[in-house]
């Protein structure tokens, strides 16, 4: 029987941080290993009885980690240690007792949908996204963008670009531009055009068993998943999104809601008056505030 593993995604250098973790995991009979460069050969090599992959770090590490993980069926646990830290669970004060909850099994897993991208051009290109796909013009330039669900036309849109995201990804790019957050239990897409010159285009929350296409009908753009970008694309080149792997979320009886952390994060839903009063009256963030 192969040994039950818990590997460890976090940046070069910040290898301290998760030392006491680290031998708090050995303590419950796991063997540990660590990702800090070129984590994509670590994670393929350690994958086989790896039960858990901790990604310590902000929002790009777990997305980054989820990329790694989902393909290989590793469940991930996100530790904050950004920023936002929107996507992560854990506080890193929290870290060591979070392993003990796992080792207990006193976690529960949700699964998340990633999406696959495929960009065809002169070379074909691929890519997993958690978040979003970005198809989005070069310089000021106005593009001309087919979208189509499973062949039925959505819309032609000239515009500075159009996001399609995961219910995951709503409340990141897609949100900032203009779209709605989506309750990431739902198996759901959201296509958001950028800036279209049409004052009626709005975006549309779509199945997420679909598949969307994406022509450049006019214009220069480049791609992206997840931010990194793939490649520039051109008059007559396509993008195509359709369904990923699940990745494998541990989640724990204390772990904030989805409307939760809209409010900590974002302050949505939060009268700007009742925040202003409670900034004065305790000299700083209101209670339950990130």
């Amino acid at each position: 029987m192969s040994p039950r593993k818990i590997g460890f995604l976090l940046h070069p250098g910040e290898r301290p941080v998760i030392e006491g973790a680290a031998r708090q995991a050995k303590a419950c009979g796991f063997e540990v290993w660590t990702a800090l460069e070129d984590a994509t050969s670590v994670t393929e090599r350690e994958a086989e009885g790896t039960c858990l992959l901790v990604t310590v770090g902000g929002d790009g590490t777990f997305l980054y980690g989820a990329r790694l993980a989902a393909p290989r069926g590793i469940p991930v646990m996100g530790v904050n240690r950004g920023r936002l830290g929107f996507l992560n669970d854990v506080e890193l004060v929290d870290l060591e007792r979070a392993i003990v909850r796992f080792a207990e099994g006193s976690y529960r897993t949700q699964r998340r949908p990633l999406i696959e991208v495929r960009l065809v051009t002169e070379v074909e290109r691929t890519a997993l996204a958690l978040n979003e796909m970005v198809v989005r013009a070069r310089d000021v330039m106005v593009a001309r963008l087919r979208v189509e669900a499973d062949g039925d036309l959505l819309g032609d849109f000239d515009a500075d670009g159009v996001v399609v995201s995961t219910a995951t990804g709503s409340t990141a790019y897609a949100l900032s531009a203009g779209g709605p957050p989506v309750d990431p239990r739902l198996h759901a897409l959201v296509v958001v055009p950028l800036a279209p010159h049409a004052v009626i285009s709005r975006p549309v929350v779509i199945p997420d068993e679909v598949r969307v296409r994406v022509i450049v009908v006019r214009g220069r753009v480049f791609v992206a998943a997840d931010g990194i970008s793939l490649a520039d694309a051109a008059d007559g080149d396509e993008v195509e999104v359709r369904p990923g792997p699940e990745l494998q979320l541990i989640r724990f009886k204390d772990s904030p809601s989805f409307h939760a952390r809209l409010r900590q994060k974002f302050r949505f839903g939060v009268p700007h008056k009742d925040f202003d009063q409670a900034s004065s009256s305790q000299g700083g963030m209101p209670d339950g505030a990130a």
